[in-house]
Parts: structure tokens; sequence; C-alpha cells
């Protein structure tokens, strides 16, 4: 069951997520695609790496656009630089340190340079453990609801993933009332 803190820091991060994209830059998406390792405000260029990799193993591009389309780890970096407290922040680095470590032992190298294939099987056992046995992976499970909640709160993900509709249905402005 989620607090009521959680449930608020998720609700900020939805409403909010126009104006922290907006920050972003219009060509942000292109920028993180082809220089993975610059930094953001907020992540270092080793972590900006690893959060562009472990987002796109988590929502690939399908028929609809992927997490590295619509710039997950430029919203995750603007979140962390201008939302997140102090503690919120070095929390994050912490996970992300621990991330970091247990991805690149489960491969054998440094995670963003391994296969697809090990990389893939490497995430699949990490979050098995981390949903399912190691609760002490709690970093890891916060980090995971960023990304999706950063990825829904866009509007190729909202509208072409959830498919939400502004108006949905048909709208009359001028309707006759009859009494019953």
């Amino acid at each position: 069951m989620k607090t009521r803190r959680e449930f608020i820091q998720g609700l900020i991060l939805s409403v909010g997520g126009a104006a922290t994209l907006s920050a972003c830059g219009d060509n942000a998406p292109a920028v993180m695609a082809t220089a993975p390792h610059n930094p953001g405000r907020f992540y270092s260029g080793d972590e900006m790496a690893l959060v562009n990799r472990v987002s796109d193993l988590i929502i690939p591009r399908t028929e609809t656009p992927g997490a590295l389309d619509v710039n997950v780890a430029g919203y995750l970096d603007g979140l962390m630089s201008d939302w997140a407290s102090a503690d919120t922040q070095n929390a994050h680095r912490a996970a992300l340190a621990r991330l970091r470590a247990d991805l690149d032992a489960a491969v054998g190298v440094p995670f963003e340079r391994a296969t697809q294939a090990a990389a893939e099987e490497a995430l699949t056992d990490l979050d098995a453990r981390a949903f399912e046995i190691d609760h002490s992976m709690e970093g890891y499970r916060r980090f995971k609801g960023f990304i999706t909640q950063a990825y829904f709160a866009t509007e190729d993900g909202a509208v072409q993933e959830l498919k939400w509709v502004a108006l949905p249905g048909r709208w009359d402005p001028s309707v006759d009332i009859t009494p019953a």
C-alpha cells in the first residue's frame, strides 16, 4: 500500500511531467540517442548511459515509441535536478550505484557494453530478485517506477501507448432535456 507521500509524489511526477520535459529541450532525444555518455544536469555521463540502457530494456521501441524515443533519461535528469530533495537525490544515486554493480557483475563487463541478450537476461534476473526475493532493492523498484511514470507522462506514452483521448466519444453542446 502506498503512503500518502508516495501517492502525492507520483501525482506530482505525472502532472508536472510536461513542465519537466520542456526543460530537457526539443532536441534532447536526438542528443541522447547519439551521445549517451554526455552528462546531464544531475546524472554523470556513466549514470546517464546506465539510465538510458535500463530504460530502453524496460520500455523498448515496438509499434509505439520506447523510453529512448521520448527521452525518459532526460526527464529523470530534470526531475532529479529540479524537484528531488537532497535525500532523494542521494538515495537515487546510491540505488544507481548498486544497480550498476549488480548488473556489471552479472554480465562480466560494464553493463552498457553487454550484448542485448546478456543485458536482457541480467536485468530480468535482477528484476525478479528485486520484486520477489530481495526487499533490500527498494531503490531499484523505485527507479523502475520512475521510468514507467516518466514514460507515461510524455505525450507519446500517454497518447500512443495508453490511447488517451482528450474528449472521448461524441460531444453534443446542446441537448434537449425532457421530463422523465
